[in-house]
């Protein structure tokens, strides 16, 4: 008897222990419910509200029959199936309930206590109702002990209820530990209201027909239906749990992935409601994602009146930015939805665009380049539109780089194009097609006022540039062709105007020359003479005259000055006026100008043995020979090559070589002097000297230009000029000589009005090295020599 209630005890112990354990479940669910409820959103949200009341219900309602088998009835005892059931939909009932009311938006107090009262009245309902389902007793309740088993359900519900829904815990995600904590006080709470109820029931049996209640709940079965029972709820709602902690999980890890993507991504329903967009997406669509409506996509694209279809690439403007859209179809699981890709690419277009306009626009100018010249024309010559084609060259471009520097040459083209722009009207077309090279397309009737176009370009270039405190004059070459008269295509109608322009550099510059057939005949006999002036340098096939510098008025040989010639086989004597600007335009200056050079120092070598060591010769330097860096290197070089000696040689510069760097020529110029070499002003009144500037330079000889001599006699005003000229070269304390004389009357004329030497054919012509000897030795051999009568 005593093993037995030994045994007996034990099993209630277990049972009671079992009872506190579902009661520790329920809470630790009831509390995971809440969070769930709290922070889902609607259909979840009453999802978990059903599933968490019901699940937290049958759980103390497990936990309450659990309890009951442990206790110890007078009397065998059975449960009336129709009150447990009852018992089991007022726990869940009543929980879903508390759950529903608390989870509420507004009067949070008001709901809190509502909700526990309810909650509470529905556990301490479930008691009392499984108490009554017990079969065959008599059950009577102290009021007291009823009323504070009352009093715990509610106060326990609440409890659960503020750590659910109100406790700093519910805000944050809670610890598994902190839970659990929670959980076994919330069970003390739930199981002492329990038996707080036990407590205040009184039970009598009385003796019953036992065969009456074979209908009823047999403990043992009832006890095992609940076991079971809740084991499976609670394996099913912990497996809910789990579940949707995973989902939830890999949600956030999708959330993650695409939250930290720098592309905008949407998801979107058929109707373009948003349903999950990354930050990047509301960042490129300038909108807060609280602010945005539901079907912001759909409000936006509707206003590109344009379908997407999918995997199509598409490019939207926003604001100042171009997004790059692409849409794809989610498909599976029967969904009706699309992912939508955004990708800012201002940056990368206008990095297209630059790259597109660098490929047809100079960069210095931002003019159309040759390639986009030739597409604009190939377009007007499709449609037969008659045009016509103005080639311009500036002059003297190179000169100014080699004197200047490039960058004040790219400032001169920059500046030019400008003013050829001003001479324009809308629908001309304006491009730098290289170098100092410019071609204007005037289309329709604009052609014909082409002469009207040129020379407003021209008067445009009247005015000197003024570039980093330097003024800079500068003309321009042009020539005309139009199409279809004279050109039949692009090509003949570049290069024909081309040939027109070149002709005006060697007419002068600064003009227009209109492209005829003639000129092809010209241009063919350039590009020869270009070929074969390269030949000839390879060849040594240029040679050396020297023309004599006559003192007045003592007629004697002052000094020479050497003169290239150029002889060929089958051209013939080619004059230095025709190669000359032809070596200037190819580069070719100065290997020619160094040539020359070599060659007179060489040659007074060679008269030293004879008898002409005290004869100076004369060499003229070109303005770009003159302008290169390392021209005194050169100088010095030829000088140490040769032996001359640097007292016997006179260099001939032009007035645009000696006054366009001023400080710069004014070094060169000293040095130049220092080294023993004497320097004259050649071609002097027909450049723009300044008489400030030509006082500072070291100058001895001022030669005045043939072209002021040619109409001398008889003509009052240019007399007048020349007498200036004389007085001004005396007053600078500098020997005047005059070239070109070809008449005894220039010469009389000249020598009266005080000329120190004079040049020309009417002493003689340029004669070669062994005329020159024999015509200076004779001249020696004369006590005076050619002599001038004032009368």
């Amino acid at each position: 008897m005593e093993h037995f209630m030994s045994t007996h005890t034990d099993h209630n112990v277990l049972l009671m222990l079992l009872s506190y354990l579902i009661a520790t479940i329920s809470a630790y669910a009831s509390i995971d419910l809440a969070r769930r409820v709290k922070h889902s959103k609607k259909k979840e949200k009453l999802i978990w509200l059903i599933l968490g009341g019901a699940a937290l219900g049958i759980g103390i309602w497990s936990m309450h029959f659990i309890a009951m088998l442990a206790y110890h009835f007078p009397v065998p005892v059975y449960y009336h199936l129709f009150l447990v059931i009852l018992s089991v939909i007022i726990a869940g009932i009543g929980c879903i309930l508390g759950f529903l009311i608390v989870s509420g938006q507004s009067l949070p107090f008001l709901r809190f206590v509502l909700a526990g009262i309810i909650m509470g009245s529905g556990i301490a309902t479930m008691h009392y109702v499984g108490m009554e389902a017990i079969q065959p007793v008599i059950i009577t309740y102290n009021d007291v002990l009823f009323s504070i088993s009352i009093f715990i359900a509610i106060f326990a519900s609440m409890v659960a209820l503020w750590i659910g829904f109100f406790s700093p815990f519910s805000k944050k995600e809670m610890a598994w530990k902190l839970k659990l904590l929670f959980s076994i006080i919330m069970a003390f709470a739930i199981t002492g209201m329990h038996y707080t109820g036990m407590s205040a029931t009184n039970i009598s049996g009385h003796a019953t027909n036992l065969e009456s209640y074979s209908s009823l709940l047999d403990t043992n079965l009832l006890a095992w239906i609940v076991v079971i029972g809740t084991a499976l709820i609670f394996i099913c709602l912990f497996f809910s749990l789990s579940f949707e902690r995973m989902y939830k999980k890999h949600e956030l890890v999708q959330s993650i992935i695409l939250d930290s993507a720098v592309d905008g991504i949407a998801v979107t329903k058929d109707d373009g409601t948003i349903i999950h967009a990354n930050p990047a997406f509301y960042q490129l669509m300038n909108s807060e994602e609280n602010s945005t409506n539901k079907n912001y996509l759909e409000t936006y694209l509707s206003t590109c009146n344009q379908h997407f279809s999918f995997h199509q690439e598409y490019h939207l403007k926003k604001n100042d930015h171009i997004i790059e859209m692409k849409k794809h179809p989610i498909i599976g699981e029967h969904l009706q939805q699309s992912l939508w890709f955004f990708r800012d690419i201002t940056e990368q277009v206008k990095a297209k665009e630059r790259i597109e306009f660098l490929a047809f626009h100079d960069p210095l100018t931002q003019l159309p380049n040759r390639y986009k010249l030739e597409m604009e024309i190939k377009k007007q010559i499709d449609t037969n539109t008659e045009l016509a084609c103005i080639f311009i060259d500036l002059d003297k471009l190179k000169f100014t780089n080699d004197t200047f520097g490039h960058n004040v040459g790219d400032s001169l083209l920059s500046f030019a194009s400008q003013r050829l722009a001003h001479a324009l009207e809308v629908g001309d077309l304006l491009s730098r097609i290289g170098g100092d090279e410019f071609v204007i397309i005037l289309s329709g009737n604009r052609v014909k006022k082409v002469d009207d176009v040129v020379q407003k370009c021209m008067s445009e270039m009247e005015v000197p540039f003024t570039i980093n405190g330097t003024k800079i004059r500068v003309t321009i070459s042009a020539g005309v062709c139009a199409f279809p008269q004279e050109a039949k295509n692009i090509e003949e109608l570049l290069r024909f105007s081309d040939l027109a322009m070149y002709e005006s550099k060697r007419n002068g510059k600064n003009r227009v020359t209109y492209f005829n057939s003639l000129l092809s005949e010209k241009m063919r006999r350039v590009h020869l003479i270009e070929k074969e002036m390269i030949h000839a340098m390879q060849h040594n096939d240029f040679h050396l005259l020297f023309q004599p510098k006559i003192q007045v008025p003592t007629g004697k040989v002052d000094s020479v000055e050497a003169l290239i010639r150029w002889n060929h086989p089958e051209l013939g004597f080619i004059s230095p006026g025709e190669f000359i600007p032809i070596a200037e335009e190819k580069d070719l200056i100065w290997s020619i100008g160094t040539w020359v050079l070599r060659a007179a120092c060489k040659q007074w070598s060679e008269w030293k043995t004879k008898e002409m060591v005290d004869m100076k010769i004369a060499v003229n330097i070109s303005p770009l020979q003159f302008s290169k860096d390392d021209f005194l290197p050169m100088l010095t070089s030829i000088l140490e090559e040769t032996g001359m000696n640097p007292k016997r040689l006179e260099l001939e510069i032009t007035e645009s070589s000696s006054l366009a760097f001023e400080e710069q020529t004014r070094k060169k110029l000293k040095t130049i002097q220092h080294m023993g070499i004497s320097i004259s002003l050649d071609d002097f009144g027909t450049g723009y000297s300044s008489f400030k500037h030509l006082k500072q330079l070291p100058i001895e000889v001022l030669k005045i230009d043939k072209s002021f001599v040619d109409h001398l006699i008889g003509n009052h005003d240019q007399e007048s000029i020349v007498r200036s000229m004389i007085q001004l070269g005396h007053n600078l304390s500098m020997k005047v000589l005059v070239e070109g004389v070809e008449h005894k009357e220039q010469a009389k004329w000249l020598a009266k009005e005080g000329c120190d030497m004079i040049q020309g054919y009417y002493f003689s012509k340029p004669i070669p090295p062994d005329q020159l000897t024999k015509y200076i030795i004779d001249q020696k051999s004369k006590e005076v020599g050619v002599t001038f009568s004032y009368e």
